[in-house]
C-alpha cells in the first residue's frame, strides 16, 4: 500500500449496546397498556398510568410510510377528569456483563424523537445502579440536536468502588419526552443506539433473529401461535392426580426467572384418553429450564403412559421473566 486517499476512508460503525433498539421484538404483544410501570416491546419498560396520569398509557409500534423505519409510539390520552400529572419515560436496563471494559470511557446515546402536544425536545437520564437498587446519575440533560429529529448525548460510564463492583447490576438509559415535563399526548422514538466514543456512527439494525435471541435472555413467552390445539410439550402421567413435563427454555436465561405466568387451559392426551387441565404449576425453576406439573384429582389417564400437552383454549401462553 503506497497511497491512501479520502475516498478510501469509511466511517466505522460501532457496536450497539442496546438490545431491541428498533422495537421490533414484541413478545408481550403489538399493543401494550401500562397501568403501572411495565414492559412493552422487549427490554423497554414504561412509566405507568399511576405515575403519569391521564386515562391510559399505551405503547405500540408503526412503520414509517416514507422511510420504512419501525418507530415506537407512546400514547397518553387525557380528559378533564383524568389530566396528565407527571413526566413519562422509556427505560432500558443494561446488564453489567455487557459493560465489561467500558468503565471510565466516553459513551454516546443517539436516537430519533418526535412528539405531538409537547416541545418536540426530549431529555436523557443515564445512571448506574447496584443490587440494592441505588442509582448513581451519570447524565441528566437535554441532548444535542443533530437535525432531522435526531438527538445525541455523550457521557462517561463510571461507578464508585472497584471495577467490576460485585454489587453492581449495570446501567440504565431513560428517554423522557417533552424535556422531562408532563407527558405529551403522543410521542415517538426510533433507532436508538448506545456506543463507545463521542462520535455518532450510523445505525445498523441486527437481524430479527439475532435481536429475538438477545431478548430471550431476559424474557420468553410461548403461545399457541394463533392455532388452538397446537402442541406445547411432551409429558408423563405420574400418578392419578399429576402429570409432569420437563421444559427447556429456548436459550439460557440471564438468571432463574423470578416471575412466570400461565394463561388458558391445556389438553393432555395419553393413550386413547384425554383431559382438560387448568391447574398448571411451575417448579424447579433454573436459568435453563423448569418442570411443569398439571394437577387434577382423579384425572383418569393411565398412570405410566407418555402423553402430549396442547394449548386447549385460544390465546393460551406460558411466559418466563428474568428481567433486571
Amino acid at each position: 500500500l503506497t497511497k491512501v486517499s479520502n475516498s478510501m476512508l469509511v466511517q466505522p460503525v460501532n457496536h450497539n449496546i442496546l438490545i431491541n433498539p428498533s422495537f421490533t421484538v414484541k413478545q408481550r404483544g403489538d399493543v401494550v397498556e401500562h397501568p403501572t410501570g411495565s414492559y412493552g416491546p422487549d427490554r423497554w419498560s414504561f412509566r405507568g398510568l399511576n405515575q403519569v396520569g391521564g386515562t391510559e398509557v399505551k405503547s405500540s409500534t408503526e412503520v414509517d410510510d416514507v422511510t420504512g423505519i419501525n418507530k415506537l409510539v407512546v400514547e397518553h390520552p387525557r380528559d378533564a377528569t383524568d389530566p396528565i400529572k407527571g413526566s413519562a419515560y422509556i427505560r432500558q436496563y443494561i446488564e453489567a456483563v455487557n459493560l465489561r471494559g467500558l468503565y471510565s470511557k466516553e459513551m454516546t446515546l443517539s436516537f430519533g424523537y418526535s412528539d405531538a402536544g409537547g416541545s418536540g425536545i426530549p431529555q436523557v437520564v443515564v445512571g448506574s445502579y447496584n443490587s440494592s437498587g441505588t442509582t448513581k446519575t451519570l447524565h441528566d440533560a437535554v441532548p444535542t440536536s443533530l437535525g432531522d429529529n435526531r438527538w445525541a448525548c455523550t457521557f462517561t460510564l463510571s461507578i464508585d468502588g472497584t471495577i467490576p463492583d460485585p454489587s453492581e447490576k449495570g446501567m440504565l438509559v431513560q428517554i423522557h419526552p417533552n424535556e422531562k415535563n408532563n407527558a405529551p399526548s403522543e410521542w415517538r422514538v426510533w433507532e436508538t443506539k448506545l456506543e463507545v466514543g463521542s462520535i455518532v456512527t450510523p445505525f445498523i439494525a441486527r437481524s430479527h433473529g439475532e435481536e429475538l435471541a438477545l431478548c430471550q435472555r431476559y424474557f420468553q413467552k410461548v403461545t399457541d401461535g394463533g392455532v388452538t390445539g397446537s402442541t406445547l410439550t411432551n409429558a408423563t402421567v405420574w400418578d392419578t392426580n399429576t402429570i409432569y413435563a420437563v421444559w427447556q427454555y429456548t436459550m439460557e436465561m440471564r438468571a432463574s426467572p423470578t416471575k412466570h405466568e400461565v394463561g388458558g387451559s391445556f389438553g393432555i392426551y395419553a393413550g386413547s384418553q384425554s383431559q382438560t387441565f387448568t391447574d398448571l404449576n411451575v417448579s424447579l425453576i433454573t436459568k435453563y429450564g423448569c418442570e411443569f406439573s398439571f394437577l387434577k384429582s382423579g384425572h383418569g389417564l393411565a398412570v405410566g403412559n407418555g402423553a402430549w400437552v396442547r394449548f386447549k383454549s385460544a390465546g393460551g401462553y406460558v411466559e418466563f421473566d428474568a428481567e433486571l
